[in-house]
């Protein structure tokens, strides 16, 4: 409890302290200490990506069959694997322009500034894109906390923007352009207008996602690699692609360990049928489920017991099960008594790797003399 109060505090808590402080400074004309910008820019990313991890835990990609039942959300990942690389680019490069704008400590040239505006655009792009691509599960698997750090990125683009065109127009009007260059006088006197900056910074993103593209495609992502980062995924606002039919193993510990541990720990085997859904099984669930299954079949009165005990005590530590660490953990923990079930199939059952294949086939085992 205490371990959960902490995360939420820290998690939960320090992003909206962050939140408000920074809304507040928009009303201020105090001098702002960039502390609580430099928190933001760093503890923003990082926290989304740990909401992130919260309900897409596993990165399944679009072909891949997620795993319901537990507190798993059954969400494919909302950024595309193949092509996270393009959206990475695209977010660094509005993030540099945040960051150099908030620790610079003198004023800038104003063409460099125009550049670090316009990236900053680009940030608040994508920024609208994610949130747009997350809005259909807000509040159904998705917590509003996502939306924390686009929106303290739009504030801080607010407050920047406001105070370097303001600086800028000031110096540009104070001072006469000394260049000979027709062309680089006729841009400052296009900019010691306030409201040409936010015009010059938008077409300036011409020429900077020409530039990302340029570098993507030689990386392999191709020209359309962040529209592909949206699109070439499951469950959300923009994919396009159908992904395969969930996975369940909700109800039975054994279940949600072949299926949540981590492969070369847990090993599954598989896929087997439950309850009519298709689930994911290892050695062990086989032998436990076949030795069950012996229990019925030659002492049903004590099967009833086993059963009894199994499922007032199996199915509440099937959800505590949420981490393939986890998993591993039980998985290592059942195998003296998988050895013990084994053992037993061995002594009393005349076939009992013909038990163990049947289980989970939607067939059910013929008892052979």
């Amino acid at each position: 409890m205490l371990i959960g109060l902490f995360c939420l505090l820290f998690f939960v808590g320090v992003p909206i302290v962050l939140t408000i402080v920074n809304f507040t400074r928009l009303f201020t004309k105090e001098p702002y200490k960039k502390i609580y910008d430099v928190l933001i820019l760093v503890l923003g990313p990082l926290f989304t990506a740990v909401y992130l991890g919260a309900f897409a835990a596993d990165r399944k990609e679009y072909y891949e069959p997620v795993i319901l039942g537990g507190d798993n959300a059954g969400l494919h990942t909302p950024i595309a694997g193949e092509f996270e690389l393009s959206f990475v680019m695209f977010a660094a490069v509005g993030l540099i322009g945040m960051i150099v704008l908030c620790l610079k400590n003198k004023r800038l040239p104003p063409l460099v500034s125009v550049i670090l505006l316009s990236a900053v655009y680009l940030g608040n792009i994508l920024n609208i894109l994610f949130c747009v691509q997350i809005t259909m599960h807000i509040n159904e698997n998705v917590n509003m906390v996502m939306y924390l750090y686009p929106f303290n990125y739009l504030l801080m683009t607010v407050r920047f923007f406001r105070d370097e065109v303001r600086m800028q127009t000031r110096f540009l009007s104070q001072n006469e352009d000394q260049s000979k260059n027709r062309f680089i006088g006729a841009v400052y006197s296009f900019l010691k207008n306030s409201v040409n900056w936010y015009l010059a910074a938008f077409i300036a993103l011409l020429p900077i996602i020409g530039v990302l593209l340029i570098i993507l495609i030689l990386c392999g992502q191709g020209a359309d690699g962040i529209v592909k980062a949206f699109t070439m995924t499951a469950d959300w606002t923009f994919s396009t692609q159908i992904p395969p039919p969930p996975e369940y193993y909700e109800g039975h510990y054994l279940c949600t360990v072949a299926a949540g541990g981590h492969r070369k720990v847990v090993r599954p085997i598989r896929y087997g049928v439950r309850a009519g859904e298709r689930i994911i099984v290892n050695r062990q669930l086989l032998i436990a489920n076949a030795f069950e299954d012996m229990l019925h079949d030659k002492t049903p009165g004590f099967h009833r017991s086993v059963r009894h005990f199994y499922d007032t005590h199996g199915y509440p530590l099937s959800r505590l099960i949420t981490t393939p660490l986890r998993a591993d953990i039980v998985y290592i923990l059942m195998k003296p008594l998988e050895y013990l079930f084994l053992a037993a199939l061995y002594l009393f059952d005349t076939d009992p790797e013909g038990r163990i294949a049947m289980q989970y086939t939607g067939r059910k085992y013929l008892y052979k003399q």
